[in-house]
C-alpha cells in the first residue's frame, strides 16, 4: 500500500499513527535529519510501506508504517564514506 492508498482508506487516522510513531522512533535513535537540499545533490528516493498486524485470530492489532529509502542508489565518497560488515571472520578474534 502507498501513502496516496493509506490517506483515501477509511483506516487513516491508523495509518497517520503509525507515521508519527516511525518518525519519532526515526529522530530518537538519530537515524536522520531533515536539512535543506544543496543545488547540486541529487537525493535518494524513498517511500512508505503500510502493513496492518494480525494476531491468530485474523483481527488487526496494530497498523504499522515503515520510511525505507532505495539504498542501492547511494554514491561511494559522496553519501557515505564508511561501510560496516555485521560478520565476523575468525582471523580478526
Amino acid at each position: 500500500m502507498s501513502l496516496k492508498d493509506a490517506k483515501k482508506s477509511s483506516d487513516w487516522p491508523e495509518w497517520e499513527k503509525a507515521v508519527q510513531i516511525e518518525l519519532t522512533q526515526l529522530q530518537q535513535m538519530g537515524t536522520w535529519r531533515l536539512v535543506e537540499k544543496l543545488p547540486d545533490t541529487i537525493p535518494l528516493v524513498n517511500k512508505w510501506t503500510f502493513i496492518r498486524k494480525r494476531n491468530k485470530a485474523g483481527e488487526i492489532v496494530k497498523h504499522k508504517a515503515r520510511l525505507v529509502v532505495k539504498g542501492c542508489a547511494q554514491r561511494p565518497g559522496y553519501d557515505y564514506v564508511e561501510t560496516f560488515s555485521p560478520v565476523v571472520r575468525m582471523e580478526t578474534i
